[in-house]
């Protein structure tokens, strides 16, 4: 008996709770619009001000702060203005490339890898100029190094440069 009269006391305290809720929404929607309306009418003395903009002209840098060197490009002034702004076109010397050295590879061929179940390192299986040697990864011997094993490929570095050997 005293469940009873429990869950009919928390069943009205729900229905007032969402009733209030649903009163409110409402409530709220039929008399938004007349609200709206008063205000706009109210607002009819506004004010609008126009911002110029401002023209500055930015100096050249002659020092690269993050290269530490000195830029070589000059500046002209273009005949066509911008909206009132003056463009520059920069003049600059082409930059050449260096030419790679020839880096002249070994003989490289991939056998494939061993790994070790009491130790915890895998060493990969690479013939080098008809010499058949065991490399462990990131150890370098004669200026080459394994940096990746794959399942059917290795990536090698040789003096900077890298290459991916396939299985032989």
């Amino acid at each position: 008996m005293v469940k009873k009269k429990i869950n009919i006391i928390l069943i009205l305290i729900v229905l007032v709770l969402w009733g209030t809720v649903i009163y409110k929404s409402i409530n709220g929607s039929f008399f938004f619009n007349e609200t709206v309306l008063k205000r706009q009418n109210s607002n009819n003395d506004f004010v609008f001000h126009q911002v110029n903009k401002d023209t500055f002209e930015l100096d050249k840098i002659k020092h690269d702060p993050f290269l530490n060197k000195q830029l070589l490009s000059g500046t002209t002034v273009d005949e066509k203005q911008n909206l009132g702004f003056p463009t520059t076109k920069k003049n600059r010397a082409s930059i050449v490339p260096k030419p790679k050295p020839n880096i002249t590879w070994p003989d490289l061929t991939y056998y494939g890898y061993i790994e070790s179940k009491g130790r915890n390192e895998e060493l990969v299986l690479l013939k080098i100029d008809s010499k058949l040697c065991r490399l462990k990864l990131n150890s370098p011997m004669n200026g080459l190094m394994v940096k990746k094993k794959y399942k059917d490929s290795i990536q090698v570095i040789f003096n900077s440069e890298t290459k991916i050997i396939r299985l032989k």
